[in-house]
């Protein structure tokens, strides 16, 4: 009885029902679709965190992992596989394996599209930020992670200070005080919602951000608020070396404020201990900082030897270091001085560093502000593949069910033609009108697909047009000029006669040599070579002109033929010199 007993138990459970136990835990937590999912799932992270560093727990969970992945083999689950996804991206993080999860992330983003589930996307957001590590998508995705989560509730996500750290922190890298000011604050006043996932490190690094935005804005009541805060912070930090070297930097920098203010004798001991323990730690960069500001300090005194050692520290440590900010200070500082005291030649010389290292500070800026926009595309260009993918499958779905709806039909009428002919005629009308519905549905689809395609292509020449603007003031003039004529709508002879004079003003031999070097030039082809030569795809000229790619292709052919170029001959590298 025992044996039989024994037999039955194997049959209804069998080795793979206690493999699975270990994993139950993390089948029900990622099954939930509601507001409480992401702290369910943080869960997981948490202890991932917790126990980095211990050689059984990571064994324990690449072990999970493996079992997880073959539950889903058996079990298919977009859901489930989308978290445990984003699981292994969180494991590769904390064992330093990041770098194989890069594009794992981009392909999580996109098997969750069809879940619709705008929570779950929140938090896919929030990991794409970090990974890879750029200051574009950094501020992308956590700025797509803060609408969504807003949208939703903060309360029902962790981390959520750290969202609008990281925007803060792009922003005052690129120059936008203003907006890093607002989004730090908001940091701040959503540092006490979730109190067991917070960093105090993560508190300093925003108060040092908010003070140094203040510090550039001359707002000094406002640096000295935000940096006592971080003195007061420093009373829990464990790191008696993180804290000497913090306690330093918020001293310094309200030392630097009663500089500001003339206020010498209060500013002097702060500014001291903050080289002090720069020196200690030591730190290039607030080395050359605290080296700043005494040069500041004595040049405002009017102590020009004490002040130009200073300058010149700050310069060395700078200089070896790449720190183009403190260059710059150092650079303007000795400049001041040399001038005071009769060194116009230095003077000159520093003035002219100081405009070079100023020059590839705003180039850093401009590029980085570019990468953001191209994010941006990239972002729009993911969202609308996906509702193409989209659409492209309910397509075939519906596609294949008319097929086996048609099958059946035609079963029962090749049953029913053996019986009457008015049974036949009824089926042949169904079948018409179920053309007819199909048809329609295609028409339908097709339709929704145009909306989805044009409000895609409006939402990004709206982006493009709005960060265009912004960079307006750091652009060269040729470029501006360039740029400025992708706004004129090539469709009318009046926007053709717009467009075409201010490319002529930017160009202004590229026509000349163009009709010299084709007989019967038309306006047609006068358009396709001037947007040749400013480098459009086939794609973009297509929707300039509002004609199709293959239009295109056959006005390049065109064209080509006109110019009388060899087959080895590129028809944009030799449009490209025409100007």
């Amino acid at each position: 009885m025992k044996l039989l007993f024994c037999l039955c138990l194997i049959a209804i459970c069998p080795p793979s029902a206690a493999q699975d136990a270990d994993i139950i835990p993390y089948l029900e937590a990622w099954r939930v679709s509601d507001r409480s999912q992401s702290y369910r799932a943080q869960v997981f992270f948490d202890s991932l965190r917790i126990h980095k560093s211990e050689a059984i727990y990571r064994k324990k969970y690449l072990d999970h992992i493996a079992k997880l992945r073959q539950y889903l083999q058996r079990n298919p689950n977009r859901r489930l596989e989308v978290r445990l996804m984003m699981f292994e991206i969180m494991a590769g993080r904390e064992y330093q394996m990041e770098e194989r999860y890069y594009t794992t992330i981009n392909e999580a983003i996109k098997k969750a599209y069809p879940l619709r589930d705008d929570q779950l996307n929140a938090e896919l957001y929030s990991i794409r930020a970090d990974i890879p590590p750029a200051p574009e998508t950094h501020l992308l995705y956590n700025l797509k992670a803060i609408e969504i989560q807003r949208r939703i509730g903060f309360e029902h996500f962790p981390y959520v200070q750290n969202r609008f750290f990281g925007v803060s922190y792009v922003l005052y890298g690129q120059g936008d005080y203003i907006q890093a000011i607002a989004y730090g604050r908001q940091c701040l006043k959503k540092w006490t919602l979730d109190s067991t996932h917070r960093d105090s490190r993560v508190f300093i690094f925003q108060c040092d951000i908010l003070g140094a935005a203040y510090k550039k804005l001359n707002q000094f009541d406002s640096v000295r608020k935000y940096y006592n805060r971080i003195l007061q912070a420093l009373n829990e930090e464990p790191d008696q070396k993180v804290a000497s070297l913090w306690r330093g930097i918020a001293l310094g920098n309200i030392g630097q404020t009663y500089t500001k203010e003339l206020r010498f004798s209060e500013a002097q001991p702060l500014l001291t201990e903050y080289l002090q323990n720069s020196l200690v730690y030591p730190d290039s960069l607030n080395i050359a900082m605290a080296q700043n500001a005494f040069a500041s300090f004595y040049f405002q005194q009017k102590k020009y030897d004490q002040a130009l050692l200073a300058a010149r520290q700050a310069w060395q440590i700078a200089n070896r270091q790449h720190i183009y900010a403190e260059l710059t200070a150092a650079a303007d500082l000795l400049s001041a001085i040399c001038r005071q005291t009769g060194q116009a030649d230095s003077a000159f010389y520093y003035h002219e560093r100081s405009d070079s290292y100023k020059e590839i500070t705003r180039e850093r800026i401009k590029k980085r502000e570019l990468s953001v926009v191209n994010a941006q595309i990239a972002f729009d260009n993911l969202r609308y593949s996906l509702v193409l993918a989209q659409s492209l499958a309910n397509k075939e779905k519906s596609i294949r069910n008319a097929v086996l709806a048609g099958i059946v039909l035609l079963t029962v009428i090749a049953l029913l033609l053996y019986n009457r002919k008015r049974v036949k005629d009824q089926y042949q009308m169904r079948v018409m009108a179920l053309n007819h519905d199909t048809a329609k549905r295609d028409i339908q689809e097709a339709r929704e697909k145009i909306s989805v395609f044009t409000n895609n292509l409006i939402e990004k020449n709206e982006l493009i047009r709005n960060l265009e603007q912004q960079l307006a003031n750091t652009r060269p003039a040729g470029s501006e000029i360039s740029e400025q004529l992708l706004n004129y709508p090539l469709l009318t002879e009046e926007g053709w006669e717009q467009f075409r004079n201010a490319f002529t003003k930017a160009y202004p031999a590229f026509f000349n040599n163009l009709r010299r070097d084709i007989d019967n030039l038309t306006p047609a082809m006068e358009r396709l070579a001037a947007l040749v030569f400013l480098q459009l795809t086939n794609y973009q000229i297509a929707n300039t002109l509002g004609i199709s790619k293959d239009s295109v292709a056959r006005s390049k052919r065109r064209l080509r033929t006109g110019l009388t170029l060899a087959a080895e001959q590129s028809l944009e590298n030799y449009i490209a010199t025409l100007a």
